[in-house]
């Protein structure tokens, strides 16, 4: 491996010095903040005892969640991806609705469904109940990150080297027994991997317990209540303490202990990948949990349509197109803000964590292991709680530092900036083109790299003329899933933006607490519609000569 020169040197070192100063010491300041703040000790009996108890609500749901949403996003891959049968490319497109919208749009349908005015609940079987509770929050939660678990298992699927399977079978193996013993094995990391963020996911949710938890509430949901409804800082860092501690646990777990069991092959992948022989039982079983669980996701974008077009919810249910003109009504802003901050975190960072992987992957760094660390760790913190890191350290003036040396200097503050929002939104974001770069680097052959060394190419010119079209691909996988995820971020940032940026995901927000479901369900389907066009357009920007190529060659093909 070759050592760093100057150059690359110093670019190593700003990005040692960013990820220090924007990923890893707000996280800690959160910590500091909540033990002791000036000359008061931060946990006191009142705070430890109601910490304890929204814990044990949001470790309640979240282990519940993690389970069933890994559970059908597990076989809803499977189904999809192995089985051959009519109407699955329709079920996989479905299957993806969740990824372009907000993550409390499922709590729009939930009350249109069974709120008091529900359209189940009230209109089909006359009942007049609450809703609201942690069922609830655990239907919605699954639907949403049922889906992401589906995306995420159905790329170790498509990557199975069946050979190892049809070695089991031609030793007398059982389809039961190659399942459990050769299939399941090669999927762990990545169902290891998707139970983790889907646990973090559902322990960072604050909005979907605020709008249908009613009386129960979560650790997430109560720091947001703490913060802008009784303006306790000192409290929600204590509520974020004990947040914080078992995702870094889960994160640790499956970090350094379940990635050790993984089991590795030669091969990655084959395209047929479905099974020739199983048991009609078993095909249609799984089939059958597959189109309940999809068409679930797809009822409730079908109510969320139709409530942004009907007059009023529960009572009049005409067609308008009122809630869309009060929408359009509204400043365009929002929307702006919003594509902006998406397409500059993509890009930014996408190539950081790509440049990232190669240093880490391809030298010999000091504190490669760290750093590394370092960069991930944003992706175990609740993003509700990353943003309370901010909050308490770039409140302070020269870049947060001025809390304890130069006191008496010109303020430069962060805090109310634009530039703080896009700051922790590529801190937060850039471990995603990290994982890709690390996944594709395992597969490119160094002697690349190295033939441009030996022809007298620079450093920085082999990145940028060799490697970084070799690592094309995971930067723009990278680029399409933090483009997707900060058009509806929100836990994050909610704290940070101000009037004058206010994103739409927050207007949204904003909308459905005030209980105008009709508007808020137009503005999502607003919000999804322009963030599938964007996608749809870099998708045909990044490959359109590529998929144009395939059409011209018969080639090309929509699994």
């Amino acid at each position: 491996m070759k050592r760093l020169n100057f150059i690359t040197t110093i670019i190593y070192c700003v990005l040692i010095f960013f990820i220090l100063y924007f990923a890893f010491i707000p996280v800690i300041n959160v910590i500091l903040y909540g033990i002791n703040s000036g000359s008061s000790i931060g946990i006191t009996a009142d705070n430890l005892k109601s910490a304890l108890y929204y814990l044990r609500n949001s470790l309640g749901v979240s282990l519940v969640v993690t389970l069933l949403a890994t559970s059908f996003g597990f076989i809803a891959s499977f189904t999809l991806n192995r089985l051959k049968f009519k109407g699955r490319r329709i079920l996989r497109l479905l299957a993806l609705l969740p990824l372009i919208n907000p993550p409390f749009v499922g709590s729009i349908a939930f009350i249109m469904l069974f709120g008091r005015n529900g359209l189940i609940t009230h209109k089909l079987l006359g009942l007049n109940m609450s809703p609201y509770g942690w069922q609830g929050i655990v239907f919605i939660q699954v639907l949403g990150l049922g889906a992401l678990a589906y995306i995420l298992i159905s790329s170790s699927i498509r990557r199975l080297d069946i050979s190892l399977e049809e070695a089991a079978r031609n030793l007398g193996a059982s389809e039961k027994r190659v399942f459990f013993t050769v299939t399941l094995p090669m999927m762990i990391p990545e169902i290891s991997s998707t139970a983790l963020l889907v646990f973090l996911a559902s322990m960072a949710d604050f909005s979907t317990p605020l709008i249908i938890g009613g009386n129960f509430q979560t650790l997430a949901s109560d720091l947001y209540i703490q913060i802008t409804g009784l303006y306790d800082m000192q409290t929600a860092s204590v509520s974020g303490i004990f947040l914080l501690i078992p995702c870094i646990f889960a994160f640790i777990i499956q970090r350094y202990y379940i990635q050790k069991r993984t089991y590795f092959t030669d091969d990655i992948g084959s395209e047929e990948i479905e099974y020739k022989e199983i048991k009609p039982l078993v095909k249609y079983t799984l089939i059958f949990v597959t189109v309940v669980f999809v068409g679930f996701i797809f009822l409730k974008y079908i109510f969320i349509i139709i409530g942004a077009f009907t007059k009023q919810w529960g009572y009049d249910y005409t067609f308008t197109l009122k809630h869309f003109n009060l929408v359009l009504e509204r400043s365009f802003w929002p929307f702006v803000n919003s594509i902006k901050l998406a397409f500059f975190v993509a890009i930014i960072a996408s190539f950081i964590g790509v440049l990232l992987a190669y240093l880490l992957h391809n030298r010999k760094l000091f504190m490669g292991s760290f750093i590394d660390f370092m960069a991930v760790l944003p992706a175990a913190v609740p993003g509700i709680l990353f943003g309370i890191g901010y909050l308490v350290t770039f409140k302070y003036p020269v870049l947060g530092i001025g809390r304890f040396i130069f006191e008496n200097s010109k303020p430069i503050i962060l805090l109310g900036t634009e530039i703080i929002i896009y700051i922790i939104c590529i801190a937060r974001y850039m471990n995603i083109g990290l994982r890709s770069g690390y996944a594709l680097l395992e597969h490119l052959n160094p002697d690349l790299e190295n033939a441009a060394y030996n022809l007298g190419s620079s450093e920085i010119r082999t990145f940028f003329t060799v490697m970084m079209p070799l690592l094309r691909d995971a930067f723009f996988s990278a680029f399409f899933k933090n483009f997707a995820t900060t058009m509806t971020t929100l836990g994050a940032i909610i704290f940070l933006l101000l009037p004058k940026n206010k994103v739409a995901v927050q207007q949204i927000f904003q909308i459905i607490t005030s209980s105008a479901m009709g508007e808020a369900a137009a503005m999502a389907l607003l919000l999804s519609f322009l963030s599938l066009m964007l996608l749809g357009f870099f998708y045909l920007l990044f490959y359109g000569s590529s998929v144009w190529n395939k059409l011209k060659e018969g080639r090309f093909s929509w699994k």
